[in-house]
């Protein structure tokens, strides 16, 4: 369809980002105990939790207030000036390929019906990923999506740690209506988090189906946001009623991808 595209968030939409999430964890924690172990030091579970926690404090005021997502070397770097220990260069180097490449150690599961689904709509409209990265930089997220055979499907691409912002940056999204040559207004976005992809795709006049096939249908955008908890209220036709005024309201709701399939065809088309 002419100046229409789908871009499509990657965690907890294109894949359940907590699958596997404890092998590649421990991959992070073993590859840091190894340079630890150069200074003899030997990090406490405890330490190495509190450690964890100040870097995601620290990425969370980065992500939600400056719109900008940390890069792996810059989480790595926190979590061993946190621990107190003082490596070399080249050894932040190498620990910051280890946490990057920890994806392959616990590589997540797609969602259920992902491949059927993006077969469906790519026939008719072109696909893009618009994805916030953390530990796992855009360039890893690509070999991932190839392994798993849906690398195929998509046009465009705009991780954060290339682009140098993050969602809802407006930036984000013209990446990628620009490079299909698409329209705001035409065009439509699929993602969990509404204070992100709900709330960019809206600001800049696309349409937007919240997907809740892994949160359930809660509003997952923090674990310290006091509204995380809340459900959205969908009509019968599963269009969204916005829980509260202060966030935005997604054209409609899905809990599987076959549902999003038939949407976004049955709107488009």
């Amino acid at each position: 369809m002419k100046n229409t595209m789908v871009s499509v968030d990657f965690w907890d939409t294109l894949v359940r980002a907590d699958s596997n999430g404890e092998k590649r964890t421990e991959a992070r924690i073993n590859a840091l105990r190894e340079v630890s172990r150069r200074y003899e030091k030997e990090p406490t579970e405890e330490a190495i939790r509190e450690a964890r926690a100040h870097v995601s404090r620290a990425f969370d005021d980065e992500w939600f207030g400056k719109q900008r997502t940390q890069s792996t070397r810059e989480l790595v770097q926190g979590m061993l000036d946190a621990l107190a220990i003082p490596a070399k260069p080249v050894e932040v180097d190498d620990l910051t390929e280890a946490f990057r490449e920890s994806l392959f150690q616990g590589p997540p599961e797609l969602a259920e019906g992902i491949k059927e689904a993006l077969a469906s709509i790519s026939i008719y409209f072109p696909l893009a990923i618009i994805s916030d990265t953390m530990f796992s930089p855009g360039s890893v997220i690509r070999r991932y999506l190839d392994q798993m055979d849906v690398l195929q499907y998509f046009d465009a691409f705009a991780f954060s740690d290339e682009l140098g912002v993050s969602k809802p940056h407006r930036k984000a999204f013209e990446t990628v209506l620009k490079a299909t040559d698409a329209r705001p207004e035409r065009s439509w976005h699929v993602g969990d988090m509404l204070k992100t992809d709900i709330r960019g795709a809206k600001k800049l006049g696309m349409h937007a189906i919240l997907y809740t096939g892994f949160s359930g249908g809660a509003d997952t955008d923090s674990p310290s946001d006091p509204d995380s908890n809340r459900r959205l209220l969908t009509d019968s036709n599963g269009r969204a009623i916005s829980p509260s005024d202060d966030l935005p309201s997604p054209d409609f709701v899905c809990a599987s991808w076959e549902n999003v399939s038939d949407i976004l065809i049955s709107e488009l088309v």
